[in-house]
């Protein structure tokens, strides 16, 4: 089952560079539409609006199928449904006024409609959210597993129901979440929470601390995962970097993956600088391939003192040892960043330090976002405020040197073969190092899932387009 980034979110991605997050509504809900899409036209009728991160997203997927488990038929957000669960995040600000127009909407999609909310907006502001007007359910992320059980127990009433509990501070994740992200790539939840408290991040409070799915535990979601016939799996949770089961990190959980037989490939989400060791750089260069050579980081910013005002833990040198390592060990690899602007304090000319690091880093592609503020983190009342016009002046500047950085590195594999997994629609997919590759069949009939070996002809500003070569197929 696929399922998207259901958030609205200024255009991050870089040229030729997927970028989940930067859906419209419309395209989000078209996309979902298509994932949802019923086999069967009975039952009762429940429609999911996702906003935020990769965690959700998958979470959503784990309920649409408990749902559909139970009988109900997913239907688009924008239709009559007897049930609307909107799993929310709370990032920012601007995320809880998405949540809060997204309730609008499935009041006006069905006024007779029950609307179910969720997630991390949910866990950390149930008492605001049971007070919009048209809300049925309020869940904390503790029962998102339950919804569906409390959704069909719960007997029709004026008042909402509110179940939200403390966030369990054990530090082992219980229960696997995985999922298909476009019907050739799945998605595998290996760790939640973050131990962390970021100036300008409630995530911390929202999520708990950081709690890892059992080594045997992700070796079996992966097994099953695979005999699925998936041949991309990425592992995700609210931070990887943090994994940690019976004193084995990240580095040695992919150690045992990567010993499974098979022909497959792991891919990471994002990662602190601090938490990409030289052991993890090494397993991923020793994978043959079993590891995608992509390493997104979770760098920022790149001046010291606004990372400190942040409360980062790494410093500016800590992300270009990372970057010059990753660089020397796979040089092939694809790298690159979140980078906040306009966060208090980055005046012009901190920026322009950051600007100037990012230019010289091995770094090939950023996903900008101007800081706003989110209520409740230290961050709101700090001084040295930046204006928004200068935000988007800056955010505008980091995108053009994306776009160029961009290029750059996909003009390196002009006349080199990668392997891309076909994804559906059959004119496109993934290589291994993150590049989004048009497709000329060249005669070969590909299905999705399909391995092509694709030799890169052309790059342009915006596309890079391959010529497939031979195939490697799913079964």
């Amino acid at each position: 089952m696929a399922i998207e980034s259901f958030v609205t979110r200024e255009n991050t991605g870089s040229a030729g560079l997927p970028s989940p997050e930067g859906l419209t509504v419309a395209e989000a809900d078209a996309t979902q539409e298509e994932a949802f899409a019923p086999e069967t036209l009975s039952g009762r009728t429940v429609a999911f609006h996702t906003l935020g991160c990769k965690a959700n997203q998958l979470e959503t997927a784990t309920m649409a199928h408990q749902f559909q488990d139970q009988g109900w038929r997913i239907v688009p957000f924008d239709e009559a449904a007897e049930v609307y669960v909107i799993n929310t995040c709370t990032v920012t600000e601007r995320s809880d006024q998405e949540s809060r127009r997204m309730i609008r909407r499935a009041r006006l999609s069905n006024p007779a409609g029950r609307v179910a909310v969720t997630g991390c907006y949910a866990q950390v502001s149930p008492d605001e959210l049971a007070g919009v007007e048209g809300v049925s359910f309020v869940i904390g992320n503790n029962f998102k597993d339950q919804l569906v059980r409390i959704v069909q127990d719960a007997p029709v009433s004026e008042s909402p129901l509110v179940q939200v509990s403390e966030i369990d501070k054990s530090r082992m994740m219980e229960g696997a979440s995985s999922s298909a992200i476009d019907r050739t790539r799945g998605s595998l939840k290996i760790q939640d929470g973050c131990d962390y408290k970021c100036t300008y991040c409630i995530i911390w409070e929202a999520r708990g601390l950081s709690r890892s799915l059992p080594v045997e535990d992700v070796q079996y979601q992966l097994k099953r995962m695979l005999a699925e016939g998936f041949k991309e799996i990425m592992l995700t949770g609210i931070n990887i970097g943090q994994y940690e089961h019976d004193g084995r990190d990240l580095a040695d959980l992919l150690q045992v993956l990567i010993e499974l037989p098979g022909e497959f490939r792991l891919r990471l989400t994002s990662l602190d600088p601090m938490e990409v060791s030289d052991k993890l750089i090494d397993v991923v260069a020793q994978s043959e391939g079993k590891i995608c050579p992509h390493f997104h980081l979770s760098a920022q910013s790149a001046e010291d003192f606004v990372l400190k005002r942040m409360g980062r833990r790494h410093h500016v040198a800590d992300m270009v040892y990372v970057c010059e390592t990753i660089a020397q060990k796979i040089p092939h690899a694809s790298v690159g960043s979140d980078i906040i602007v306009g966060f208090p304090g980055e005046t012009p000319e901190r920026f322009a330090a950051t600007f100037e690091t990012l230019k010289n880093t091995t770094m090939n592609y950023f996903h900008v976002f101007s800081y706003s503020k989110r209520k409740g983190t230290p961050a709101a009342s700090f001084p040295e405020q930046v204006p928004e016009r200068e935000k988007k002046a800056r955010a505008q500047q980091l995108r053009t040197l994306s776009d160029v950085k961009s290029l750059a590195y996909r003009q390196r594999f002009l006349g080199q073969t990668l392997a891309v997994i076909v994804e559906e629609g059959l004119t496109q997919g993934m290589s291994e190092n993150y590049l989004k590759v048009q497709l000329n069949a060249n005669g070969f009939a590909l299905q999705p899932n399909d391995v092509a070996i694709t030799l890169i002809a052309e790059v342009s500003e915006q596309d890079t387009f391959g010529k497939v070569l031979s195939v490697f197929q799913v079964n």
